[in-house]
C-alpha cells in the first residue's frame, strides 16, 4: 500500500529567468515532501476514525520516503507488516489463512483493540477442561471449553477456526490522497518557490 508522487520540471520553468529555474528542482521537492506529510497525517486520521481503536502499532504503520533536488519522487507507504492487513481494510476482499485457520475469539478474553492477547490459544489449551477440533454435534472447529455437569454435559465454543474472513473496503487512503495531491501540490509548490527565491 503506498502512494507515489513524482513531477516532471519542464511545465513550471515556462517563463521563468535562469536564476528562477535553477530553484525549480529544489522547491519543487519541498513541495512533494510537504504533501507527503499532508497525506500522511490524513491516513493516521482515517485509520483513527475507521478502525475500532487501532493498536499503537497500527498507527506506526506509514513511512515517507522523501522527495530531493535530483530525484523528485517521494512516496508514503505501509510498512510490511502492517500492509499485510491494513490492505484488506483498503481494498476489500476475501483473505485465506497462512496457516490452518484464522482464529476468530467467540469466548475469548480480548484486549481494548478487540485482539486476543499473544499466546492466548496456548494458555487456554493449557486447562485439562479445554480442546481443540471438532467435536460431534458442532457446526465449527475450534477450542472448546467443557461445561456443565456429568448428566448435561455442554460445550462452549471459546475460540473459531475460520477458513476464511470477508471484508469490506472502509479506509479509502489512496482515493483521500490522490485528492489531497491534487489540490494541495500547485499551493505547496508555489510557497517552495516563494521561500527558494527569497
Amino acid at each position: 500500500m503506498d502512494l507515489r508522487i513524482n513531477r516532471n520540471t519542464k511545465e513550471f520553468s515556462r517563463g521563468l529567468n535562469n536564476a528562477a529555474r535553477k530553484q525549480i528542482p529544489f522547491a519543487m521537492s519541498v513541495a512533494i515532501n510537504d504533501v507527503l506529510r499532508d497525506v500522511k497525517r490524513n491516513w493516521e486520521k482515517q485509520l483513527r476514525r475507521k478502525l475500532d481503536t487501532p493498536t499503537a502499532f497500527t498507527m506506526r504503520a506509514f513511512r515517507i520516503k522523501r522527495a530531493t533536488k535530483r530525484n523528485l519522487r517521494g512516496m508514503v507507504f505501509a510498512m510490511s507488516i502492517q500492509s499485510d492487513y491494513l490492505r484488506w481494510q483498503e481494498d476489500g476482499g476475501t483473505r485465506q489463512p497462512k496457516g490452518r485457520a484464522i482464529l476468530v475469539p467467540v469466548r475469548q478474553r480480548v484486549n481494548k483493540y478487540g485482539n486476543m492477547p499473544r499466546g492466548a490459544v496456548r494458555r487456554a489449551l493449557a486447562s485439562p477442561k479445554v480442546f481443540s477440533g471438532k467435536p460431534k454435534g458442532q457446526n465449527a472447529p475450534g477450542v472448546y471449553r467443557r461445561a456443565g455437569t456429568k448428566k448435561k454435559p455442554k460445550l462452549k465454543l471459546m475460540i473459531s477456526y475460520e477458513d476464511r474472513a470477508k471484508y469490506t473496503p472502509r479506509l479509502a487512503l489512496i482515493a483521500g490522497a490522490v485528492k489531497t495531491t491534487t489540490a494541495r501540490l500547485p499551493n505547496a509548490l508555489y510557497r517552495a518557490m516563494k521561500r527558494a527565491r527569497n
